[in-house]
């Protein structure tokens, strides 16, 4: 009962929306709204302060609320307030923060008597909140402009008291090293303006050019000297009155092409709509500006559409495969009479369509379209990371995730790297999670403390690994061998090793050779053995493999489910990755091939586990003991036979075949 009452209250507090707000006589914040709830007692305007916690409220009555600004200034002499709305029903009370109503206009008011700064931004999952600082100036971005390989910036400035700057700069500093470098501008009095002076001047990429990594972004402060060269005033530089930002692509101000295959952009920051630069390359460049315009499509079809209550969004490895949870849930739920009226939408850019059963609408991450199905499903479903960071009411987030882990995650990464970097994205995503499936209790430990996750976790097993349950596993593996074309005498070897964060060469291009001699495992091996590569997408174009080879070698990192591939092996070679967990269901024998192990250990992502006590198999470190170790494979297994069988126990007694029935049952409802 006490759901149905809060659900209840949700769905009537969506009717308030914001319609205007403006600085009323320098003394009150005024909200007006277009339309109000029909709630029984009374519904009042929140303005909570992110740091303390401290709140202001104000009754909305008449379709308005005011904020005394003295008030709000002596709550929080600096800082950030989140906006929201509260009010009863049933005796209970609902807080709920407001979403920013892309019709109303964000400003930045200066509030001369009190030298205070007030400027309204959306918050990256669409919310409305307000940021107060102090200041002596008001500063103004006026001209933003591309100048070959550079840019120029021009704008205006106003002391709000007796200080007189004689030099202004711009000064840009990179996030993560914090490598700053100075640009003086030029700076002079404008004539018949009173106290106002005007700025401009040039930003010289090549002055970066030593600092200047692959995807490095750069933050812009406008800094300000009198004429004893003292520093009187720093800020980073907003850009609030340069643009309307009510599209997420017109974040992207300017663009500097510096070569045939580098950008540098000019883009204002989400939240704080501050000035920053970026380096990327013109591929990545467009994949993220077609994002943001997807973002903008989003929020129209949100603010003009209902959910979808049946329908549900499938997401595998960002679209690129049909595999992993998404897929063996969706199969269940195809097959459940249960699920017969609803609508299924696959996110898939691979080369066969035809292979999802079903007949989904199928739509591409770079369309239109994805953007579109996002926006009206209720249920999403994804096992990496989706390029929107805000959910609907009413939406549900179903994280399947995709292995268990063994190189830590998240927050668990403490070297700096790649990972470290993206891991902020995961914090958001996370958020958004509403159940998270793990695969046993060691990774849902794990998961809740790496992506500060305290909602739901599924301990029910991965559907994926349902296949190893399910049906005749040695009829399975023929079939297969016979779709992809392999003797069905021969015994198949899995290679499948992770990725590595130090064999990055440009942006998210990576350096990949085979780290065992080939030509001998073709000579010891290939008359009973055949060699299936199963490659990290991200190293797998740059593999090649000699001709010679063909009947022995089959390259199937672009096969879409690695599922299949487990069940036609006989042995499985991997290092790091977490294959070895889902491949640990099918009691086959497993060897590390870890030739880097300390330095993976020691300088790239560190383990959760100890892998000498703890893995069910052995570490190998050469490419003759790799081959000595699959001549020798029965009497390795057997060795390793009492480890083996209590890995299973610790990290696959949950798998019994039903997992994606149970999670099915579980969230879709």
């Amino acid at each position: 009962m006490r759901v149905f009452i809060k659900n209840a209250m949700k769905k009537l507090m969506l009717g308030h929306r914001i319609s205007h707000i403006e600085i009323e006589d320098n003394r009150k914040l005024k909200v007006m709204f277009d339309q109000l709830s029909h709630l029984s007692g009374k519904t009042y305007l929140v303005l909570k302060d992110k740091a303390t916690g401290r709140r202001l409220q104000s009754e909305i009555q008449g379709n308005k609320a005011y904020i005394n600004l003295n008030e709000l200034h002596e709550m929080a002499d600096a800082g950030k307030m989140d906006f929201y709305l509260k009010s009863y029903l049933f005796n209970r009370t609902l807080q709920t923060r407001i979403a920013h109503n892309h019709d109303v206009p964000l400003f930045e008011h200066i509030d001369e008597e009190r030298k205070k700064k007030l400027r309204f931004y959306k918050t990256i999952r669409n919310n409305l909140s307000l940021m107060t600082e102090k200041t002596s100036f008001r500063c103004t971005l006026q001209e933003i402009k591309p100048m070959g390989n550079n840019f120029y910036l021009a704008g205006e400035v106003e002391p709000l008291e007796e200080m007189k700057p004689a030099t202004v700069e711009m000064v840009l500093v990179r996030r993560d090293t914090r490598q700053g470098f100075g640009y003086k501008f030029e700076l002079k009095k404008k004539p018949g303006s009173g106290n106002m002076y005007t700025f401009n001047g040039m930003i010289f990429i090549e002055k970066l050019r030593s600092a200047l990594a692959m995807n490095s972004r750069w933050d812009v402060f406008f800094q300000l000297r009198d004429d004893k060269n003292n520093l009187i005033h720093r800020e980073i530089m907003n850009t609030q009155g340069f643009r309307s930002y009510e599209r997420e692509e017109y974040r992207y101000l300017e663009t500097a092409q510096l070569n045939d295959e580098h950008v540098a952009v000019l883009y204002a920051t989400m939240g704080k709509n501050s000035l920053a630069l970026w380096y990327t390359d013109k591929n990545q460049y467009a994949r993220t500006f077609q994002i943001a315009k997807g973002k903008s499509i989003f929020n129209e079809v949100c603010e003009r559409e209902k959910l979808n209550t049946r329908m549900v969004f499938f997401e595998s490895f960002l679209g690129k495969n049909y595999s992993g949870n998404p897929k063996y849930i969706y199969e269940e739920m195809i097959q459940n009479s249960r699920f017969k009226d609803y609508i299924f939408v696959w996110s898939y850019s691979g080369p066969n369509p035809e292979c999802i059963p079903g007949n989904p609408i199928i739509v591409n991450r770079s369309s239109e379209e994805y953007y579109k199905f996002l926006a009206r499903a209720k249920y999403w479903v994804s096992n990496i990371i989706l390029p929107i960071h805000r959910k609907r009411e009413g939406n549900v987030y179903l994280q399947t995730w995709h292995g268990t882990p063994l190189k830590k995650l998240g927050f668990d990464i403490e070297i700096e790297g790649p990972e470290t970097l993206a891991r902020e994205n995961f914090y958001i995503e996370s958020r958004n999670w509403d159940y998270l499936v793990a695969a046993n209790k060691y990774s849902s430990d794990i998961f809740k403390r790496a992506f500060k996750f305290d909602k739901k976790v599924l301990e029910a097993g991965y559907p994926a690994n349902d296949i190893f349950y399910q049906g005749d596993t040695s009829s399975k593996a023929q079939r297969l061998k016979e779709k992809l074309l392999i003797p069905a005498s021969k015994k198949v070897i899995l290679y499948a090793p992770t990725w590595r964060d130090n064999e990055m060469a440009n942006s998210w291009d990576h350096t990949f050779t085979l780290p065992f001699n080939l030509g001998d495992m073709y000579q010891r091996l290939g008359e009973d053995y055949v060699l299936v590569l199963r490659m990290h997408h991200l190293v797998s174009e740059m593999l090649e493999i000699d001709p010679k080879y063909k009947g022995f070698v089959y390259d199937f990192s672009k096969y879409d489910d690695i599922q299949e591939l487990y069940t036609l092996s006989d042995l499985l070679i991997t290092d790091y990755s977490s294959v070895f967990f889902d491949y640990a269901n099918s009691r086959k024998p497993i060897l590390f091939f870890a030739y880097d192990f300390e330095s993976y250990r020691d300088n790239i992502r560190g383990f959760y586990l100890d892998m000498a006590r703890d893995l069910p198999g052995p570490i190998i470190r050469t490419s003759d003991d790799l081959l000595d170790a699959i001549e020798n494979i029965d009497s390795v297994s057997a060795q390793y036979a009492q480890k083996y069988e209590d890995f299973y126990k610790e990290y696959c007694s949950l798998e019994e075949g039903n997992a994606a029935k149970t999670i099915a049952e579980l969230v879709f409802k």
